[in-house]
């Protein structure tokens, strides 16, 4: 498996793969931020595959039948590269860091399955990165999530190549903000 197609995996964390009468079997990943589709769109596009994106009241939709999309895979079988190129998808599609450079940094993981999680924890730890503890912080919903320790704050901006514009943007900002307070 290539690192696009592991991005890819990684992202599809904010859709589904649709099985349907109508259009078959399509790979949906929807978000507000159209931009960041675009840029899975030619993501998709360098793998030989088309996509489509359309508008469904306030969020954006792209849907495509790349085939390498439409399987599930094993997370535990990547290599290093694919690992950290899985979990950069994750991290777009359901990662979290402050929108205001002046607020305190965090990076947090957020999904309703605690085993996802966990395999995104075991990747990181892989590549030296500390994570807090996995932990359901709303029952009502049943959302887990996890913290990138601070120590590591630095390493998992570095390693981790978030590919989401606005993520990309404050990421950028925030590693210049701790690479001048750790001189």
């Amino acid at each position: 498996m290539n690192e696009h197609i592991a991005y890819l995996h990684g992202a599809l964390h904010d859709g589904y793969v649709y099985r349907g009468k109508q259009k078959g079997e399509v790979a949906v990943i929807t978000q507000k931020n159209r931009e960041w589709l675009e840029r899975l769109r030619q993501i998709i596009a360098v793998l030989e595959s088309n996509s489509w994106i359309f508008q469904q009241r306030n969020i954006h939709v792209l849907e495509t039948k790349l085939p390498e999309l439409l399987k599930p895979i094993d997370v535990s079988t990547l290599n290093r590269k694919q690992g950290l190129a899985y979990v950069a998808g994750f991290f777009d599609a359901e990662g979290g860091i402050p929108h205001d450079i002046k607020k305190f940094f965090y990076v947090q993981f957020v999904q309703k399955k605690k085993e996802k999680l966990d395999e995104i924890v075991a990747i990181l730890e892989k590549s030296g990165i500390r994570c807090g503890k996995v932990h359901q912080y709303d029952k009502k919903t049943g959302c887990w999530r996890f913290f990138i320790s601070r120590e590591s704050h630095l390493r998992f901006i570095k390693l981790i190549k978030s590919k989401h514009p606005e993520k990309q943007t404050r990421l950028l900002s925030f590693q210049r903000l701790l690479e001048r307070q750790t001189r």
